[in-house]
This record gives C-alpha cells, structure tokens and sequence, in this order.
C-alpha cells in the first residue's frame, strides 16, 4: 500500500474515532445519570452535565473539589473506609447507596456504581455512574414507617394475635399472645406448634372441619387452651384464613383470654339465681307460717282435751311434731331468705371457734375427729354471732355426713391477702384483706355432676329424713351477707375442703 493510500486509511479511522468520541460525548452529557471521574486522590477531575444539575453546582465548582466533601457528614466515614479499601484491594466495581448534600444544603440519596481505572499495570483512578434515588429512598422510608407502625401495633395489641400453617407451625406471634400463654418470649412461643396450645389437637382438627364445612369468612368462638404450666384458659377465638407469600395456606387469628370473664359472668348467673329463689323462699316462708300456727294450735288443743291413754292422743302428738318440723324448715327458710333483724358484731375468730370445739365434736359423732387450728394472729371480723355460728356448724354437719365411715374434720383459720387478680377466683369479693375459716374433709368428695348445684336451695345427695337441703345455701347467703365468699375444691375419695373468706376488720 502506498503512503497516499495509508494516509487515506488514517484519515478515515480518524474521522471514525472523533464520530465515536462525539457520539460517546453526547451520551455522557445529555445522560440522566450522574457520571464522573476521580483521581486516586478521590479528587473530581470530570463530571457530565447530570452530575453538577443534581448536586447543584457548576461543573467547574465541583473540577478538582474531594468527593467526600459531598458526602453528608454522618455517612463520611464508611464511604471512605469502602472506596479506600476498592482502592487498595484493586476491587473492580462497588456499589453504595449514600445521602448527599447539594450547594444548596439540600440532601440527595445516591446509588452509585464505582469502577476502577488502570493505567497499564498501575491504579489510575476511578469512575463512577450514580443515579439520583431519593424519591426510591422516600418511597422505602414510608413503606418501613408503615411497617413500624403495623408492627407496634401488632406487639402492642392488648390481644393475642398470631399467624400458623395449616400444620400449626407458629409463622409469627405477638407479645399479648406469649403471655398469655405464660412464655417468656415470642421465640419461645414460636418453638411450639399450635395444637399443643390446645387442650387436645382434636379440638383444633374440629374447629378446621368446622369452617370448611360451612364455608365461613372468619370463625369465632370459644376454645380451650393450656398454658405452659399446664393451666386452662378460655379463650375467645377469632381466625381466618389467608393466602401465604408463598401461595400456601395460612391461618390468622385474635385471641382473648376470657376465663375472669366466663367466671365473673357465672357468678353473676348464680347469684342471680340464688336471690330468685331467696325471694320465693321468703314468701312460702310466711304463708307457711300461717298453716303451721293453726296446725300447732289445734294439735295442742286436742292434746289438752286427750287423756294420755286414748288412741287419738298419739296422733295428736304425731300431728304437733310434724308441725314443729315444718315451723324448723320455714325458720330455716326465713334464714336463707335473710328476712330477719341482724345485729353483727366485731368477732375474733380465734376466741370464738375454740369455744365451739365441743358442739362441734359432737356434732361430729364418735368416729369423726375434729381438730382446729388457729390463725397467727386476731382474726376480726364483722358477722352476727349467731349466724357465724350456724355456718360453722352447717360446715362441719356436712363434712361429718361426707364421712359415713368416719375419718378427720380440720377447721383452720388463716389470714389471706387477694389482689386485683385473685379476687377474680372469689364470687363478690373485693382486693383486700380477709380472714379464711377452711373446713376440710377426708371423706368421698363431691362428684363432678353435682358440683355446680351446691349451693342450690333444696339440692342435697341425702335421704328424704337426713336433710332439707337448705344448708350450704344458708351458709352462702350468711357469707354474702357479710361482704364476704365461699368456695369449696375437692376430688373424688381425697376429701372436701370449703372455704369461708370473710373482710378482715382492723
């Protein structure tokens, strides 16, 4: 090839590369994107149009200026340890997301990809494209806002909310949730699956059945479930079912432990009842009265005018008993109805059930043993003597009739403080201070059947000639009456123990 010919050739590749240049200069400056070059000295030694429009300087302003000086202050550090490290590592491209401080003062996040430079073998600087992602930025803040705030919301919840598998893995649970379940933690919780929450998986199997077959949107009921001790609570469930990320299907729910609630609601029930039947026990009481006080007077008139030996007399006698049996049981209504003139006095417990030993043991018979125990300290309280008395001794008639074969009645007296909480497991009783009379048995216990009818007017497991039923009704009717309560716990063939709490008085 001859010189006119290579000059040719070089003046086309020449023409070529200024093309190309140009057609590279026009992409840098009309670029979007923030482009610019450092020396190693982390100096700008070019920037594009992009560059100095976002940060708000002219191009020159910013020709020789250290970048780190554009770096908002509190991101300064860890920007320099990386691009110090990129350098001296010789690591070809990074990325950093940093906020930056315009001219104006103003902060821009940037994202930005840095690539070393060479020069042969050696470093020569660095370049790097960035893009302006604050409205990015701003978009992400909000969205972990709001799940900052959905996520105080949920661990704040006075409720216990949780997310499980259809296997009943725990998927995520709240802090409401793990204490209620008496956890320490929620990873604690999230250990355990679901059905072992429950009193028995069936219960959880019935509950699923349950909603597929009736097609519901959401399911709520009342469930059972254990704690970690081992205690039972009510729990008053909400659930439904949703649609995992993964497309699976998951299961929602809001839980509330109901158990103060249920109870509360059946005290309220009971007590309810009991006034009920106090007032129609009242009335019966006083008509009944009216019968008795003929029956007796002309029994007794009859008996007057009867010669011991005539066959009419016994009959007149029978007729007289009779009655007086019938004027105990209206007195014994009157007493359950509390119709009566009430006159209670401050007593000690302590001097005052002593002083009852010997009834008490007779009462008992021959084959109960009757033992006391005293409190440590004086036990005031506000009741009617009599009235203390007669629920002593109701007590006590019980526990011997719970004995047909014998054994040991323990009478104790106790002081007990309740708190907000544990004057929840009392019917109508308030936080305070109390004296605790307990009566307990080792006799058969009280069958589960009849648990709840105990203090019922009338409900008694003897015979027509041991019993009218009336007595524990008595005994609770006397310890409301005196702001206080009665409770009882017992199992089968491991005895009976009442409890009688009553407002200590200082």
């Amino acid at each position: 090839m001859d010189s006119h010919a290579q000059d040719d050739e070089r003046l086309r590749a020449e023409a070529a590369l200024r093309v190309s240049e140009e057609h590279l200069r026009h992409i840098v400056e009309h670029a979007q994107d923030l482009i610019y070059y450092c020396d190693v000295h982390g100096r700008f030694t070019f920037v594009n149009p992009a560059a100095a429009r976002v940060m708000k300087y002219d191009e020159q302003e910013l020709l020789g200026r250290h970048f780190l000086t554009l770096i908002r202050p509190d991101y300064r550090v860890s920007a320099a340890a990386l691009y110090g490290r990129q350098l001296k590592e010789d690591t070809p491209n990074t990325y950093f997301e940093f906020p930056a401080m315009t001219k104006s003062g103003e902060t821009v996040w940037i994202g930005q990809h840095v690539h070393v430079v060479h020069d042969g073998d050696r470093v020569a600087g660095v370049h790097a494209i960035a893009r302006d992602i604050t409205r990015q930025k701003d978009v992400e803040e909000r969205l972990r806002r709001s799940e900052a705030r959905y996520r105080s919301l949920i661990q704040g919840a006075a409720y216990g909310i949780f997310r499980t598998n259809v296997a009943g893995t725990i998927l995520d649970g709240n802090a409401a949730l793990a204490q209620m379940l008496g956890f320490a933690s929620v990873d604690e919780l999230m250990t355990h699956n679901i059905r072992d929450i429950y009193k028995t998986a069936a219960d959880r199997s019935t509950l699923i059945e349950r909603y597929r077959q009736e097609r519901l949107p959401a399911i709520a009921t009342d469930v059972t479930w254990q704690r970690k001790d081992g205690a039972e609570i009510i729990v008053h469930l909400s659930a439904r079912v949703v649609e995992g990320e993964d497309g699976a299907v998951a299961f929602e729910g809001i839980a509330e432990d109901v158990t103060d609630k249920r109870e509360l609601e059946e005290q309220l029930r009971r007590a309810q009842k009991m006034e009920a039947v106090g007032r129609i026990a009242r009335g019966v009481a006083h008509d009944f009265n009216n019968v008795l006080a003929a029956i007796l007077g002309t029994a007794d008139l009859m008996l007057l005018h009867l010669k011991r030996d005539d066959p009419a007399y016994e009959d007149a006698d029978e007729i007289r008993k009779a009655a007086e049996r019938g004027a105990a049981l209206t007195r014994q209504l009157l007493a359950f109805s509390r119709n009566q003139s009430l006159q209670p006095k401050v007593l000690d417990l302590n001097v005052v059930v002593p002083q009852l030993a010997t009834m008490m043991q007779r009462l008992a018979g021959d084959h109960v043993r009757v033992s006391v125990t005293l409190a440590d300290a004086p036990a005031r309280v506000r009741i009617e003597p009599g009235q203390f008395e007669q629920v002593l001794l109701n007590l006590v008639v019980n526990a011997r009739d719970a004995m047909p074969d014998g054994g040991t009645v323990d009478v104790g007296l106790a002081h007990l403080t309740l708190d907000d909480r544990t004057s929840l497991h009392y019917s109508g009783v308030r936080p305070g201070p109390y004296v605790r009379l307990s009566v307990r048995d080792t006799g058969v216990g009280i069958d589960p059947e009849v648990q709840t009818h105990m203090f019922e007017p009338f409900f008694t497991t003897k015979g027509p000639s041991k019993g009218t039923g009336l007595g524990l009704s008595i005994v609770y009717g006397i310890v409301r009456d005196s702001l206080g309560s009665v409770t009882f716990s017992t199992a089968p063939h491991k005895g009976t123990t009442f409890e009688v709490l009553l407002p200590l008085v200082n």
